[in-house]
């Protein structure tokens, strides 16, 4: 599903009148289908009119508070009381002002810093943010931040018209004060703030009506950013050739696990396995592979003692190296990291590349070495969750956590890299622009191991053949519906990395039929 900018949302806007949809058609269409849903909402908690209770539009003056008026209009037309608060004065664009100048006779129209706007408000039955829809950006006026305050402390409900006031449609970030919605109405398309936190919280629940922009024109338009779907793997999960064989399904070298964090690797050796890699080759160090071979038989090993002779160890991994279509590295490797980074990144500069995944510990190096893997042309995938990209960028998880898709697609550009940045909502960004956002996984899969398993995924797609950015993409979604899985099976609180990994194979098979 594509997930629109606020350009590109203006450009099929302005886009829509010469395919037959007038811009005053739209803002009806925008208003009456909030207004619907208003109504369903007062029909559900059975406040309004007999409690006394007003609906109370917090309009702006721009476009999105003119779809407030039309909302305003047709909520007293179907005999609802309301009161329209104006947060910035009168309407300033020409359609927002017609929509203003049509409002019933006697409805009643407060401006903000009136005294009695503030009584009207806390008496509210509902509320509707009109104010700014997808146009916000930067820090919310005092004024504002100080209405929405008091809205958001008011045991009623709220909607949003298009999105949350206060959060910013293309990076999801979200002022101090905004007004956290119980649900957006989103108009014709969602818009990467929908999927993406922070500002996914102060949406609640997102709705999304059609308004009037002609069909095909909406399938036409043009998006950068998509939501994550089957349609991504379903390329990736296809049943084999009937004559196929190990040899052209993929070798994935996976250089993870150190003494004490065996399990990093065993995990993300069978998730690559259940993904239908032809081999999983494992270098690991002499101590973990009696442990290692017996957790995952199907894996061949290149065995190596860290504190011999540097230049055995080069070779060890070098011959590895060679051999593999694709590597993955990094999952609890530990201090082990900062000894084998260098020699792999050197490898692969000297055999002209081959696709890269780099997660956990192996970023951790990077940070701390300031030492980048080499740009060879072929895909290179970085897997941080939000403290491993603090660390990258220097700064703290709370600030990574404020601005995920910029994080994204800084550490995308920095490194020449599609990165996966984990957690609820992942981001999915690549140097060359395109980006994804993830609508699969819970909260039960936040436990360690699960980002070890993710990495074995995502190296079994790159082993196969895959461009980093649908590599990425796909795994966090096979990943997520797997872990969804499991959920309904077992519950958030239950639920094992573990289990993913064996959730895996019923929905690849579903790819199978």
């Amino acid at each position: 599903m594509k997930l629109f900018t606020r350009m590109e949302m203006i450009a099929l806007e302005s886009a829509a009148p010469a395919a037959g949809a007038s811009m005053e058609a739209l803002m009806d269409g925008a208003g009456l289908a909030l207004a619907k849903i208003a109504r369903a909402r007062i029909a559900q908690d059975c406040f309004l009119p007999a409690h006394g209770r007003r609906v109370v539009l917090l309009c702006g003056k721009g476009n999105n508070g003119g779809d407030g008026f039309v909302c305003a209009a047709r909520l007293t037309q179907w005999g609802f009381p309301c009161t329209i608060i104006l947060l910035h004065g009168r309407p300033q664009t020409g359609l927002a002002a017609r929509a203003f100048e049509g409002l019933p006779a006697g409805l009643p129209v407060l401006e903000a810093a009136q005294p009695q706007a503030a009584e009207v408000l806390a008496q509210a039955g509902l509320v509707i943010d009109c104010v700014y829809g997808f146009s916000f950006h930067g820090q919310l006026d005092s004024l504002s931040a100080g209405v929405f305050r008091l809205a958001n402390a008011l045991a009623c409900p709220r909607l949003s018209a298009d999105l949350p006031s206060g959060v910013e449609c293309d990076t999801a970030q979200v002022s101090p004060g905004a007004f956290r919605a119980h649900l957006t109405v989103a108009f014709t398309g969602e818009k990467l703030a929908h999927r993406c936190y922070p500002a996914m919280e102060y949406c609640g629940e997102t709705v999304l009506c059609q308004v009037g922009i002609p069909p095909q024109l909406l399938a036409e338009a043009s998006a950068n950013a998509r939501l994550t779907g089957p349609d991504l793997a379903a390329p990736l999960l296809a049943p084999p050739h009937t004559q196929t064989n190990k040899g052209n399904q993929g070798r994935l070298l996976l250089v993870c696990g150190s003494y004490g964090m065996a399990g990093a690797c065993i995990m993300a050796a069978r998730a690559a396995l259940r993904c239908g890699v032809g081999l999983v080759h494992i270098a690991a160090e002499e101590r973990l592979y009696p442990i290692l071979a017996g957790a995952v038989p199907e894996a061949v090993f290149t065995v190596f003692e860290p504190s011999g002779p540097l230049e055995k160890l080069e070779e060890a991994i070098g011959n590895a190296f060679a051999l593999c279509s694709a590597c993955a590295f990094g999952c609890g490797l530990g201090a082990l990291a900062d000894i084998l980074c260098p020699i792999l990144f050197a490898h692969c500069a000297r055999l002209g590349g081959k696709p890269l995944l780099l997660d956990a510990d192996a970023l951790n190096h990077c940070a701390q070495s300031g030492e980048k893997p080499p740009q060879t042309g072929k895909p290179l995938v970085l897997t941080p969750h939000p403290g491993e990209a603090a660390r990258l960028c220097k700064t703290s998880v709370k600030d990574i956590q404020s601005r995920r898709i910029k994080t994204a697609q800084a550490l995308a550009k920095a490194f020449g890299a599609d990165v996966l940045l984990k957690g609820a909502g992942t981001v999915i960004a690549s140097p060359k622009g395109p980006l994804a956002l993830n609508a699969t996984g819970n909260s039960g899969m936040a436990k360690g191991g699960s980002g070890d398993v993710l990495t074995g995924i995502i190296g079994s797609f790159l082993a196969r053949g895959a461009e980093g950015f649908q590599a990425a993409a796909a795994g966090a979604w096979l990943h997520g519906a797997a872990g969804d899985l499991c959920r309904e099976e077992l519950s958030a609180r239950a639920m094992l990395p573990t289990d993913v990994i064996e959730a895996l194979p019923v929905i690849i098979k579903k790819f199978e039929r």
